[in-house]
């Protein structure tokens, strides 16, 4: 099993290793990180690598030039948990991927990635999730799903001016952990995908003095001295918008949290906020007027399609159980071109699961969509008419329509990170 310490020579130039819980690999690969990302990351990942609850696990993959024992390519391995409509899904970030210029074109985050989706397999992860930039992860097989960073402008005379001070807004203490993870898990619900609540981890990420562009700060909403709702509140990796979590908020609650924000020293002629479009706070900011400016998306990668399936067929059990096909017998055929996945139902369970390479067979398919953009429908990003308009070989067998729809409906998600 690849773990910490591990250290293999893969050509006369370069070696491959995972840093050991000594510090001298991991200064190594700070200063590369300092080189390439800047010297503001310095502290962000200091912290992690000191203080993050899941330190254990977390693996700081590294490759050395042999010549001068400089470290000079690395990735990090984060571990998540994210929900998937009740089941919990091992989940991976990739994150602080650095090759110093000099080096880059060498295929070196080629080799990483080799051993990266290694370690993902061994350690039975099914989900690679990461916030990188555009396109250049498309090479390893991700594709842009769910929602990460939508940020909207606000002018400060759109917010209602309305006297509030039964309204109340203070910061939150190690005390109200219990509330804030019962309001999280209730809002959770609402949503197919979302972070697994880790009080720990949590804490870490969220419950600081300040904020910044690494931490967030939270605060409770009390209405008349009793809790109401809560916000996190950092700044974004730019340092350019707040990017604001919230609890389920009424109006008049959502008016207080902007005039809060609108109070704070650092404000900007307008507004300018990170928040998810579909939420309720979202809803809200465009309802007053706010404007979506821009959005971005999480980059996914499911290297296994057999065993995701495997692990989520009780959910694709249940969504049929109370619909017509809740006696399914047939074997339900999905094909991203390369491979089919067959989804054997016998009265209305999933009996097994299974893999056929090569190009399908149209008329044997229920469904075919290109590549990784098939994640989409998987993981409720897009429906098949939504993918079919833009990719126009995603096709669907029009008997199985209805089927696939029950099976892979839209839903919104909020995945979220605790690093």
């Amino acid at each position: 099993m690849i773990k910490k310490g591990f250290f293999t020579k893969f050509d006369e130039q370069f070696s491959l290793g995972i840093s050991t819980d000594s510090n001298e690999d991991f200064i190594k690969i700070l200063e590369l990180n300092v080189v390439v990302h800047g010297e503001e990351v310095k502290e962000y990942i200091k912290r992690i690598y000191k203080e993050h609850p899941k330190k254990n696990d977390i693996l700081w993959f590294y490759i050395e030039d042999n010549s001068t024992g400089q470290i000079i390519s690395s990735l990090t391995l984060l571990p998540l948990e994210w929900q998937f409509e009740g089941i919990l899904l091992p989940v991976c970030e990739m994150g602080f991927v650095s090759t110093l210029e000099e080096y880059r074109g060498k295929g070196l985050i080629c080799k990483l990635n080799e051993f990266y989706e290694r370690v993902m397999i061994e350690r039975g992860y099914l989900l690679s999730c990461l916030r990188g930039i555009p396109y250049y992860y498309r090479r390893f097989g991700y594709e842009f799903v769910l929602s990460l960073d939508e940020r909207f402008s606000l002018s400060p005379n759109q917010i209602p001016s309305m006297e509030l001070s039964h309204i109340d807004i203070r910061k939150a203490s190690r005390k109200d952990i219990g509330y804030i993870e019962n309001q999280y898990n209730s809002n959770s619900n609402n949503f197919l995908i979302s972070n697994s609540f880790d009080t720990e981890s949590f804490y870490f990420k969220f419950m600081n003095d300040s904020f910044d562009d690494s931490k967030l700060s939270a605060y409770i909403i009390e209405e008349n001295g009793k809790s109401e709702g809560y916000f996190l509140i950092g700044r974004s990796f730019d340092n350019e918008v707040y990017t604001i979590i919230t609890s389920q908020l009424s109006a008049t609650q959502m008016i207080k949290l902007l005039q809060h924000i609108n109070e704070n020293p650092k404000k900007e002629q307008d507004l300018n906020l990170n928040v998810a479009e579909f939420s309720g706070f979202g809803k809200y900011i465009l309802s007053i007027g706010g404007k979506l400016q821009s959005n971005y998306g999480w980059q996914i990668k499911i290297p296994d399609l057999k065993r995701f399936f495997e692990s989520i067929k009780v959910v694709l059990e249940n969504r049929i159980e109370k619909t017509k096909f809740n006696n399914l017998s047939k074997t339900v055929i999905i094909s991203d071109y390369k491979q089919s996945i067959e989804l054997i139902f016998i009265k209305g369970k999933i009996e097994d699961i299974k893999i056929e390479r090569g190009y399908p067979d149209a008329e044997k398919c229920d469904i075919r969509i290109p590549g990784v953009i098939l994640l989409k429908l998987l993981l409720g990003d897009r429906t098949v008419d939504e993918i079919n308009h833009i990719v126009k070989d995603a096709r669907i067998n029009p008997s199985s329509k209805k089927l696939i729809e029950i099976l892979f409906p839209k839903v919104n998600s909020i995945p979220d990170t605790y690093y």
